[in-house]
């Protein structure tokens, strides 16, 4: 199994630049020379019948990059232009070196967005105006040769980050849309969160030779796990019986969302958990006898009627369908103070935010899995601010809670008592109903069958992404949630 990526801090990231310059014993106009030649590299390993390439350059490290590739670019003929989005005669040092370098391979250089050429499909974009180190609003005239990029037909290769895209919170409304995205030295956390996943295209890491020594001592914002670092499952004994593997109880589905509970029941059964009961409301119980006879649906009409169903599960996920009204109160007041793992999610996060149920109470063993809505209610805060900076939040929901949080998105934050960690999985076809149930149950699975909350939490995370994945190879659009339960139940093994 591979270890998770660490991903760093802007800041992080100058004090790794400033110790790979060290460790090497390099200059840094050399390391900036080494950074233009890995991203040229990509560039021709990726667009091979490249024609023309434009380089819009801005004042930094960054900008000194882009006017390296340029230069490389002339040297093998292939015409192109350099925009000095800052004036020339405003660089300094390394930035102002490889300026000249780009003249002397004889790059023509335009100092204004007007002089430049229209693009076409054989012209290669490169975005090196702003690096790592941006934050805030853009300012003019970047922000207008933003706007010239993502208006182009051209594909676009950001050197580093995509420019306008924060590199420790993935913020970025108005930022490049690269098709690749080429980064140096460290992985940033921007780069998978936030806004990063739909604007920095395919990302490839290049280390520049750093050696890992550089990297002792700088603790990650995260570690982005993959399908090769998640945990698994252990195999199964030839032995085995059902009481091994977890019983699950999910408490859900107030009147006109019954579907909800029992997708969550019927992924928890697809992940493996032996045992699957559903408490909802009792006109639900025919639908979930047809659909899923395996599932064994209980009655409930209140949260006295629940009451005897504790006692048996491993693990109950509460909040698929629950509504807000008093019968789902009630079974999450009853449910939370239960002395087994809980899986939280949907109304029963909305319930548990109004502060009347449950209030003040924090819990080790529970996953609780918010989206940016959601997260946003427990926190009091807007939307707006949940999607700025999704670490702080994911980070603070924990904080308040404690046990496990899964803020959910394209770049799935998991905050816990030891840190954060991410991952990368599924597409946009799974912006559709009912994911989210599907999601809640095989968390509970997991747990079910040995997994600790946070171990769950990244498979569970992982396998509900990869998934939809396979699930979307007939398409995105029309991706309903069970769809991707067939292709749970392979990944699971």
């Amino acid at each position: 199994m591979d270890t998770p990526q660490p991903l760093y801090s802007a800041e992080s990231v100058r004090e790794l630049d400033r110790r790979v310059i060290t460790a090497l014993g390099v200059p840094s106009l050399a390391l900036m020379k080494r950074a233009g030649r890995r991203a040229f590299a990509r560039l021709m390993a990726r667009w091979p019948d490249v024609r023309r390439v434009q380089v819009f350059c801005g004042g930094g490290n960054n900008g000194g990059d882009g006017y390296v590739v340029a230069a490389l670019a002339a040297q093998k003929n292939i015409p192109v232009t350099a925009c000095a989005c800052v004036p020339p005669e405003k660089l300094s040092g390394d930035a102002r070196s490889a300026y000249e370098y780009a003249l002397r391979e004889g790059v023509q250089v335009v100092q204004s967005l007007t002089d430049l050429d229209s693009e076409d499909g054989d012209t290669v974009i490169v975005d090196a105006l702003l690096g790592t180190g941006f934050s805030g609003e853009l300012r003019e005239p970047l922000g207008h040769a933003v706007e010239r990029i993502n208006r182009s037909v051209a594909p676009v290769l950001a050197v580093d980050i995509p420019s306008g895209l924060n590199a420790d919170t993935g913020h970025g409304d108005r930022a490049v849309r690269a098709d690749l995205t080429v980064t140096f030295i460290a992985r940033k956390l921007g780069l998978y969160c936030g806004r990063g996943p739909a604007l920095c295209g395919e990302v490839a890491f290049e280390d520049l030779g750093a050696p890992a020594e550089v990297h002792q001592g700088l603790e990650p914002l995260a570690w982005r796990y993959t399908g090769e670092s998640v945990p698994r499952l252990a195999e199964r004994p030839a032995d085995a019986y059902k009481n091994q593997f977890g019983h699950i109880l999910v408490v859900g589905g107030d009147a006109g969302f019954g579907g909800a509970a029992l997708m969550a029941a019927e992924s928890a059964a697809r992940s493996g958990a032996g045992l699957i009961s559903l408490a909802t409301r009792p006109e639900h119980l025919s639908a979930a006898l047809t659909r899923c006879p395996e599932v064994m649906a209980h009655p409930v009409i209140s949260g006295q009627e629940l009451e005897p169903l504790l006692d048996s599960p491993d693990v109950i996920a509460v909040g698929p369908g629950l509504g807000r009204a008093p019968w789902g109160e009630q079974l999450l007041a009853r449910a939370g103070r239960a002395e087994v793992p809980l899986v939280v999610d949907a109304d029963a996060l909305n319930i548990l935010a109004g502060g009347r149920v449950l209030a003040g109470l924090r819990r080790d063993d529970w996953v609780l899995t918010p989206h940016v809505g959601e997260a946003a209610r427990l926190l009091g805060w807007d939307s707006a601010a949940v999607l700025a900076d999704p670490l702080a939040a994911a980070q603070a929901v924990q904080e308040k809670f404690s046990g496990v949080v899964i803020l959910k998105g394209a770049g799935t934050l998991i905050a816990h008592e030891q840190g954060v960690d991410l991952i990368n999985a599924g597409n946009p076809g799974m912006a559709s109903g009912g994911m989210g149930d599907l999601l809640t149950g095989i968390i509970a699975a997991l747990i079910g069958q040995g997994l600790s909350p946070v171990e769950a939490a990244r498979l569970a995370v992982w396998l509900h992404g990869a998934a939809g994945d396979h699930a979307a190879a007939d398409g995105q659009r029309g991706l309903l949630a069970t769809d991707l339960l067939p292709w749970v139940r392979r990944l699971v093994d």
